[in-house]
């Protein structure tokens, strides 16, 4: 899940970007302008995120799967996962607990899960527990369901999702 720190992915966008100029070098500048372009907008989502997350009540969040560990390293967040890499796994009675007590301790408002698979789990660990829940998405598909259409608007609507989870000032 890389391409949810937009830093990491304008590093991937480069490279490809050099592979296709040389795969092709017919069309070598067309390739550098977008490559460019994509890279520059990705610069302004990273100093969006940058900017949004930089003053918040907590800096924790609870998801329904690991997807979002690149995203929370790279702006000083803590991800806790429900399920690890598995959104569809059933929870432990002790991680229940220890994610309700973790939530208490630490601030924590909202329970996060995808727009591509079930909210079940995240409900019922959010109403044990009295969080919110909402949706974050790890952009693996773009549906009719995701809040936008294409990664720029997902990846805005994610920003949005998290400040308010976190408490940002």
């Amino acid at each position: 899940h890389i391409w949810l720190d937009p830093v990491r992915y304008a590093q991937v966008a480069e490279g490809v970007g050099k592979a296709l100029e040389k795969a092709d070098p017919k069309h070598a500048a067309d390739y550098r302008k977008n490559t460019a372009t994509l890279v520059k907008r990705l610069h302004a989502l990273d100093t969006q995120f940058k900017d949004g997350l930089a003053h918040t009540e907590s800096k924790v969040f609870i998801t329904t799967h690991a997807a979002f560990g690149y995203l929370a390293e790279r702006y000083g967040l803590t991800e806790e996962a429900i399920n690890g890499l598995d959104p569809e796994s059933e929870p432990s009675a002790a991680r229940v607990k220890a994610l309700e007590s973790m939530a208490k301790a630490d601030g924590v408002t909202t329970v996060f899960y995808e727009t591509l698979v079930s909210d079940k789990t995240a409900k019922t660990i959010a109403s044990d527990a009295g969080l919110r829940t909402d949706v974050l998405d790890p952009i693996e598909g773009i549906t009719a369901k995701s809040r936008g259409k294409d990664y720029f608007s997902v990846q805005e609507a994610n920003l949005k999702a998290l400040r308010q989870a976190l408490g940002a000032k």
